[in-house]
């Protein structure tokens, strides 16, 4: 782990600490151009109502507007947490060649359903080979999550270990 991925990762964590203060879970991703910070986001489903609205999704979206391209493969991604399948897909097909992230999904049981496949997993099947670091920051970016319950999105007949 580099002083360079410390540093943006930290500014991925003050966007997830935005995220709890502005009433939704405390998600931040933060995306670089060329090793140079492009966009920083928050979390954004309650207060945009969209289930989309994952920072990494927001980041995507907003990184493909700055750069008036689809294909982030000069771009590498910072993220307070694990990112979703959903997010994983978006990274993936943006071909954003680095993901770098804080907390595994596993840190967080009772916000999360366990699931059997992650990002590094759904990168062995996809036609290009993003590298993927979990852990930067790990103790650093829990606090945000401290007091917080289920998800409501989530039904907890669903949420079991597997």
């Amino acid at each position: 782990m580099s002083g360079r991925d410390e540093y943006f990762m930290r500014l991925a964590l003050e966007q997830a600490k935005l995220a709890r203060d502005h009433g939704d879970f405390p998600f931040g991703a933060v995306m670089t151009w060329r090793g140079e910070l492009l966009v920083e986001c928050e979390n954004g489903e309650s207060q945009q109502a969209d289930v989309t609205a994952h920072a990494e999704m927001i980041a995507i979206r907003a990184a493909c507007l700055k750069l008036a391209r689809r294909d982030l493969s000069d771009c590498e991604i910072f993220s307070s947490t694990e990112p979703c399948p959903m997010c994983s897909a978006a990274i993936f097909q943006s071909n954003v060649k680095r993901v770098v992230f804080g907390l595994y999904r596993d840190d967080l049981p009772h916000i999360f359903r366990r699931r059997r496949i992650r990002i590094a997993e759904l990168a062995t099947d996809w036609d290009y080979k993003p590298e993927v670091i979990g852990g930067v920051l790990r103790d650093e970016a829990k606090p945000p999550f401290e007091g917080l319950k289920l998800p409501l999105r989530v039904v907890p007949h669903y949420h079991k270990s597997i």
